[in-house]
């Protein structure tokens, strides 16, 4: 038997007799992916959020808000993608460049008094970077990209003026997740560019899942289920992309009266969403259906 022989058949034995004493050798590439979040909230409060949200495992907050001290939770700091709103640091800093607000509108959101912002346009994303960067250096440890529909729906109804624009938004969160591999990214819908960003995202927040806000009528409604299995389709395509994908599902709810989405915490636990509910302005957590609660 030659030297190289003996060594491999000693190395083998050797092996072999430390699985029996120690348990199956696992290979690290088998193992899948690491256990996601078992629960979220989203808080947009004045107060101070942290006591209130040290029992979730994710939590989204206002990014003027210093996350939490605690091990478990991962505080993730909410930056508008897609609009600019009014006094924020971003709208402050894109001001100041060439051109200042009026270059990089392309519309704007009357209920939100904000502008639909133009990710093609370097201010702005240079304002954006600044801002995560900001946020990454007081400990957030994720961010959550909010307004993706509102450039998407824009793209839809003026193509010329919005050629570009989906790469350019897939091409931006490709920027943040090579510059922060670390840092968990959720973004909030955005479904028709979902599975090109599923690669590069932790989550996707599924806001309006089963009940919304009327912001015409002012009342709490629910979603119809029509639209919501082609957006299902839609995350079923991004998970193909990204199997570790969290999704987690935002329903909207009267906290006086909140037995509209009780029957929404059932069809989220069937499509394995996280759930949450609030009223309409995130400052408020909705109680879900009491235990025994059967929909009769």
């Amino acid at each position: 038997m030659s030297h190289d022989r003996f060594v491999f058949l000693f190395v083998a034995i050797f092996v072999l007799l430390l699985s029996s004493c120690r348990g199956p050798i696992v290979s690290p590439f088998s193992s899948g992916p690491p256990p996601g979040p078992r629960s979220y909230a989203i808080y947009y409060g004045e107060k101070s959020p942290a006591p209130a949200l040290s029992g979730v495992d994710w939590a989204i907050v206002q990014d003027n808000y210093p996350p939490g001290k605690n091990g478990r939770t991962r505080y993730f700091a909410y930056i508008s993608m897609g609009e600019i709103d009014p006094g924020t640091r971003i709208a402050k800093d894109v001001s100041r460049s060439p051109g200042g607000l009026e270059s990089v509108t392309l519309g704007k959101n009357l209920f939100w008094n904000s502008r639909i912002a133009d990710i093609r346009k370097k201010s702005f994303r240079q304002a954006l970077l600044m801002q995560i960067k900001r946020d990454t250096k007081r400990g957030f440890g994720g961010i959550f990209l909010d307004t993706l529909d509102s450039p998407l729906e824009y793209g839809r109804t003026h193509p010329r003026q919005a050629a570009g624009i989906r790469r350019a938004m897939k091409s931006f969160i490709e920027t943040v997740h090579a510059s922060y591999p670390t840092l968990h990214i959720v973004v909030n819908r955005g479904f028709g560019l979902l599975p090109e960003l599923a690669p590069f995202v932790s989550g996707v927040l599924y806001e309006d899942f089963c009940s919304r806000y009327d912001e015409v009528g002012k009342h709490y409604v629910m979603v119809p289920a029509g639209e919501r299995e082609k957006f299902l389709r839609d995350i079923s395509r991004a998970r193909t992309h990204n199997p570790a994908l969290v999704v987690l599902a935002l329903d909207y709810d009267d906290p006086r009266r909140p037995d509209l989405s009780y029957p929404c915490a059932r069809l989220a636990r069937k499509e394995k969403f996280l759930h949450y509910v609030s009223d309409w302005t995130l400052t408020r957590s909705v109680p879900g259906p009491p235990v025994g609660w059967t929909g009769e």
